[in-house]
């Protein structure tokens, strides 16, 4: 009997993997599972998710028709110091070059309606094994907010996650809850938690967080707020999302 529960479990957990897909840069829609080696990705039972390889989203991105370069501007705000654990902060900006031929005068591309991507990345030692170098914490902050920007570009995000972000998920989910209801700067985006809360599909979902990522570009939020709205989306994305 408790064998057959764990075969159960087991089926369960591959085909989580299985029914994630994202368009390739023709549009064709492409399952991870077909593209992935048994060195790409590995089941994490601490966060009960999948977590892909940097190679492996670096692969998934050059399939999709996101370009290798990116850029990275390091947060004007947060300093790396002894008293924040060499907190350091970046935003990465992605670009896709698979454009949609239906949007080509308006922009776009076969993903969605913007062709880029702007996310924070964010590392320090509290948390981090061995207390690395504050080159690696640098390095880690960018390879995450990449790794999560080529996810959420392609809808993957609550499906997968980065092996930069499996290092500290417990650290991960510290920062999300950060932002204090009632504080100033929690009601600064009462009206987007609210839209995100009020959405009745996923097609509503998405337009709110178009919304939002036009807000991210105009640097109209702060990196917590931004932390905690893509949190909130994450969870009612799952909720809406049947394909898991």
């Amino acid at each position: 009997m408790s064998k057959k529960k764990i075969k159960q479990k087991k089926t369960k957990q591959k085909n989580s993997l299985i029914t994630a897909s994202f368009l390739d840069k023709k549009g064709k829609k492409i399952n991870i599972s077909k593209i992935l080696t048994k060195d790409d990705c590995w089941f994490l039972k601490k966060a009960n998710s999948w977590i892909l390889t940097h190679k492996a989203i670096k692969k998934i991105a050059n399939i999709a028709g996101i370009s290798k370069n990116y850029e990275v501007e390091e947060s004007k705000n947060i300093v790396p110091a002894y008293t924040n654990h060499q907190e350091h902060i970046v935003r990465v900006t992605i670009h896709c070059n698979a454009k949609n031929k239906n949007l080509e005068k308006k922009g776009g591309c076969v993903h969605s309606d913007e062709d880029f991507l702007i996310v924070t990345g964010e590392a320090n030692n509290k948390n981090t094994p061995n207390n690395r170098g504050r080159g690696y914490l640098r390095k880690m902050a960018e390879k995450r907010a990449y790794d999560i920007a080529v996810l959420e570009h392609l809808e993957l995000y609550s499906s997968v996650f980065s092996e930069e972000e499996s290092i500290d998920f417990e650290q991960k989910k510290e920062r999300a809850t950060s932002l204090v209801p009632g504080s100033q700067e929690f009601e600064r985006i009462t009206t987007e938690i609210n839209a995100i809360l009020n959405t009745k599909t996923l097609a509503d979902l998405k337009r709110v967080a178009r919304k939002i990522k036009k807000g991210i570009k105009e640097s109209k939020y702060t990196d917590k707020q931004i932390n905690y709205l893509r949190e909130l989306h994450k969870k009612e994305y799952g909720k809406k999302n049947k394909e898991f």
